[in-house]
């Protein structure tokens, strides 16, 4: 009885630490990757230079100027100039997947997590 006991507490001390392991999984991606032209599917092109800047173009040609930073598996693009109420913008996209010609992620603040594919131009 007392044995079993001991095997029931380690069974769950064991699925404890793996629940957190899974948890904590990220995936860690290699920003020199990023540097170039990307074409989304969004319908904008993003250009991320070596400096942490870079411009996404809509299908009109305008552009907008971003620094851009990547945590793990997050890519932050800033915006510059001001959105509402003079805050500036910023667009997080979540990388599930990275090559040297592809990228898919999606963004964070898009509930339906809808995979966007870049494409290295």
């Amino acid at each position: 009885m007392l044995m079993r006991k001991r095997l029931f507490r380690l069974f769950l001390v064991l699925a404890a630490v793996l629940v957190l392991l899974a948890g904590c999984r990220k995936n860690n991606f290699d920003e020199d990757m990023l540097i170039g032209t990307w074409e989304a599917s969004d319908g904008y092109n993003y250009i991320f230079m070596v400096d942490h800047t870079g411009t996404s173009i809509d299908d009109s040609g305008r552009g907008l100027n971003f620094d851009w930073s990547l945590d793990e598996d997050e890519l932050q693009l800033r915006f510059h100039g001001s959105g509402q109420a003079g805050k500036s913008a910023y667009l997080t996209f979540v990388i599930e997947s990275l090559t040297d010609r592809k990228m898919e992620a999606y963004d964070k603040n898009d509930y339906d997590e809808e995979i966007i594919t870049f494409r290295k131009l």
